[in-house]
């Protein structure tokens, strides 16, 4: 797991994930101004976010490609079919691709803790400090809110003290034997994190390209974390402000780019697209989409499922249709995301958007029982997403005042607005007591001979995860269990096999 923070400024060498720093390297320059600092983080947590869309392989947004031969798609099987030791790929070798989550994420931390350790006494004004400081309580509050959602089981507030969770490491210090947080501790430490982000960004007077988190990003990301925790009350009081600024109206420009500089919309990009894709897809002439989404049947490995597609069938004229996902032709029907693509995608990979806080305040207002509210903010959020919705939307929304259907209409439209965004899996995770999904993958095993592009089907095997079963919490990575034998696992994956 070691990795060195290799930036133009650099910082210290990392000899391992639960060491975090543990020498300088003479040989690198330390950050002294704030502008040294704030390129460090940038380059390691703010661009370099190629995992991310790892997590949708395990969704019921993606399937493969059967016209793919097997072993392009072996990679990622061990994701798609939720086996057991998930650093096994296809052909049964270990690949830590599949599980660096840990180590991407707690280096985030690493990040973070060094600059409110000593961004306070970086070289700058008073405003730049306070914003550079406020953006490393932001990368430090999303990063536990990924970890604590991919090692630890979900957030229930009767169990949470009791809940073992994911480390909490506050500071630069060397450890190689630590224990797990509860689950009350991490997520009280995030909140924490972002209301301390909020106040800084608010006290510095700096406004920044999108590039950067802000304030109002802070507020939404403080909201997704209350919604994760099922603190209906405070999500609908964390979103109050957000929900007063208009959407984009995507009915209005279909065919435009849904993340610009331009759209008031996007609160923060990040995620530089040409870190997903090293390569030159010639049909797009650009370096913006993962190797496995490429447009071209003979090299696209995963796609959109049918599942995702009938959802966005359901109104006509949906606009995220045409933005979210690239059409293409071929006997299979594959359709790819457009996430980091131009079609999408001006900026970043990833982005903080105001339609999370309508969706997230929709979602808490049903919870709450106040549908009349939910249903209103549901519409104006339809309305700028669907052309015509006003003649479809008695026939598109739920018929009754059922605060559980309207919960499950509002996940649906989370679906689809947040499809490939790393989402969906955290998701599935939460609302599985009450919205369960039963998810089936299909693989197939497919030849192609050499110099040929036509694969030849050698069978299929069919995968099914249950709504509750213990492979929606990862185990810790070989590489971490080596180096801490003292942390304690949680739960145990189980073997999932193909269904014959």
């Amino acid at each position: 797991m070691n990795r060195i923070l290799s930036t133009a400024i650099a910082l210290l060498t990392l000899a391992s994930c639960s060491n975090f720093l543990d020498e300088e390297d003479k040989d690198l320059v330390i950050p002294e101004t704030v502008k040294q600092y704030e390129a460090m983080m940038h380059k390691e947590a703010f661009l370099d976010v190629s995992w991310f869309y790892r997590s949708d392989f395990m969704t019921d947004d993606i399937t493969e490609n059967p016209q793919a031969a097997t072993s392009a798609k072996n990679e990622y099987k061990s994701l798609y079919t939720w086996k057991r030791d998930v650093e096994r790929n296809g052909e049964g070798q270990h690949t830590s691709a599949t599980n660096n989550m840990w180590q991407y994420l707690y280096n985030d931390v690493l990040v973070a803790n060094y600059i409110i350790e000593n961004g306070p006494k970086a070289k700058g004004t008073d405003n730049e400090r306070n914003y550079l400081v406020a953006e490393a309580y932001f990368l430090r509050g999303r990063a536990y809110l990924e970890l604590v959602n991919i090692y630890a089981p979900i957030y229930e507030a009767n169990t949470a003290q009791t809940t073992p969770g994911v480390p909490l490491r506050l500071g630069t210090g060397v450890a190689n034997d630590y224990t797990r947080a509860n689950l009350a501790d991490v997520y009280a430490q995030i909140l924490s994190d972002l209301k301390e982000s909020i106040r800084l960004f608010e006290t510095s007077t700096l406004v920044k390209s999108l590039w950067h988190p802000n304030a109002d990003a802070a507020q939404l990301l403080l909201a997704r974390t209350l919604l994760y925790m099922g603190e209906w009350e405070q999500v609908v009081q964390a979103t109050e402000q957000l929900v007063k600024r208009p959407l984009y109206d995507l009915t209005r420009r279909p065919n435009a780019p849904m993340v610009t500089d331009g759209n008031p919309e996007i609160l923060h990009s990040f995620g530089s697209p040409t870190m997903l894709y090293p390569g030159t897809d010639e049909s797009l002439g650009v370096m913006d989409i993962p190797s496995i989404y490429q447009t071209n049947l003979s090299t696209a490995t995963y796609g959109a499922s049918e599942g995702l597609m009938e959802l966005f069938s359901r109104a006509e004229g949906d606009c995220r249709k045409y933005t979210w996902v690239i059409n293409t032709h071929g006997t299979s029907g594959l359709t790819i995301p457009a996430k980091w693509h131009a079609q999408f995608t001006q900026l970043g990979a990833y982005n903080y958007r105001l339609s999370e806080a309508y969706l997230s305040r929709a979602e808490a207002l049903a919870a709450l029982g106040k549908v009349g509210e939910a249903q209103t903010l549901m519409t104006k959020y339809l309305n700028a997403r669907i052309a015509n919705f006003s003649a479809q939307r008695t026939k598109y929304m739920p018929s009754t005042s059922d605060p559980l259907l309207w919960r499950r209409f509002i996940i649906d439209q989370r679906r689809l607005e947040f499809c490939f965004e790393n989402m969906r899996w955290f998701d599935l995770r939460r609302i599985n007591s009450w919205y369960p999904h039963t998810i089936s993958h299909t693989f197939t095993l497919a030849a192609a001979a050499t110099g040929s592009t036509t694969v030849t089907v050698q069978g299929t095997e069919h995968y099914t995860l249950q709504p509750n079963s213990p492979n929606y919490v990862f185990e810790l990575p070989e590489t971490e269990t080596q180096i801490n034998t003292t942390i304690a696992p949680y739960g145990k994956r189980v073997e999932i096999m193909n269904e014959k």
